[in-house]
């Protein structure tokens, strides 16, 4: 089948599933996109924007679309071409402007209309699939509880058969590309990766924080701190970089990817402060490594990890937190063992891609039989 996927928002998980999916998938799929800038303009205009590509390219009508949650889809449909009307759209959320986080800095604080879109995405698709089933169950009381508040007509029940048909896809990461690593060097202090965008959502102060908490403390402790950073963190972060930098083994954004993996198989563990996360794939990078993760017990964590099978559990206070991370420094070699390692790396191959690739396809094959098949 020959499959449109579109997506206004291509960068980070969203190109990276979908430039793996493509050339893995039975059906024939043509990406199309949008650089990954000015979020809430993509999602205001990225439907019109998308559509206006598709005709000057001419592109010819699909069997099947696959939209992202960033696409507003019954603007898509009125801009589409005509006859396009009848072609089956699947929406694959990999996050929601319903539950994820606002800063006190973040601009538009309180504005519905990007979350309405969303909703209304739902109604107007004929598949749907959430990145987690912690983000399907999030959203679903999230919605619940806005329907509870607008006034009538408001598509209450529309609303709860969709989410009730939902699937769960994991997007998943490429295993081979984060093959099992060494660890550090047998007598080296506790290298831990920290391996988040550097976002007000991903915790990375707090992380800091801690840190400097269990070096105070008596812990030896090597810094991995990796991940893009869009602008200068802020004061607070310039503060604590300096202060730990006799600690800081390697710092920045890693461009070569088989440099970040190899920087990720070689530390102890790999560390999350989240207060949001539908998914975890840079923590599953890690874990892949060899790494033995350090994140809290909520968000799609325990779903990913399965924590009832580490030796270091999931963290519930940042003090449990720091307990765990003191813990982990005086008993550094027990995450070196290649016992250890090679449990990390198999808790990862689960979330393989190739397992992604089989649900998205069988999604594709999904709506594309519903759309052709007999009408009630």
């Amino acid at each position: 089948m020959n499959i449109l996927a579109l997506d206004p928002w291509m960068g980070g998980s969203h190109s990276q599933l979908l430039e793996a999916w493509a050339p893995a998938s039975r059906h024939s799929i043509e990406l199309l996109g949008l650089p990954p800038r000015h979020w809430k303009w993509r999602m205001s205009a990225g439907a019109w924007a998308l559509a206006r590509q598709i005709e000057q390219a001419e592109v010819p009508k699909p069997d099947a679309l696959w939209v992202s949650s960033f696409v507003d889809l019954p603007q898509l449909r009125g801009f589409l071409p005509a006859d396009w009307a009848r072609v089956p759209t699947f929406l694959y959320f990999h996050e929601n402007q319903l539950t994820y986080p606002r800063s006190e800095a973040a601009p538009f604080r309180g504005d519905m209309g990007p979350a309405w879109a969303q909703i209304l995405s739902c109604l107007a698709a004929d598949g749907i699939a959430f990145n987690s089933s912690f983000h399907l169950e999030q959203f679903r009381g999230a919605t619940a509880g806005l329907m509870k508040t607008l006034p009538k007509p408001k598509p209450s029940s529309e609303l709860r058969k969709a989410l009730q048909h939902a699937s769960v896809i994991h997007p998943g990461i490429d295993t081979s590309s984060f093959p099992q690593g060494p660890g550090p060097d047998a007598g080296a202090p506790l290298r831990v990766a920290f391996n988040h965008r550097w976002e007000y959502d991903k915790g990375a102060l707090d992380w800091l924080n801690t840190v400097s908490q269990a070096i105070g403390a008596g812990a030896e402790i090597q810094l991995v701190l990796l991940g893009e950073r869009s602008q200068d963190p802020g004061p607070k972060y310039q503060a604590r970089l300096a202060e730990l930098a006799p600690h800081i083994l390697v710092q920045g954004h890693l461009d070569s990817r088989d440099d970040y993996a190899r920087t990720l198989g070689e530390c102890d563990l790999v560390v999350s402060c989240a207060i949001h996360e539908f998914y975890g794939m840079a923590v599953l990078e890690g874990v892949s490594s060899g790494c033995t993760p350090l994140a809290p017990d909520r968000l799609a964590y325990p779903e990913v990890l399965g924590g009832g099978l580490l030796k270091i559990p999931l963290y519930d206070s940042p003090d449990q937190r720091l307990e765990f991370l003191l813990h982990a420094a005086r008993h550094r070699e027990t995450w070196r063992t290649a016992a250890q390692r090679k449990a990390m790396h198999g808790l990862a191959l689960p979330h393989d891609r190739v397992h992604t690739f089989e649900g998205l396809d069988l999604a594709m094959d999904h709506v594309i039989r519903a759309a052709h098949g007999p009408k009630k």
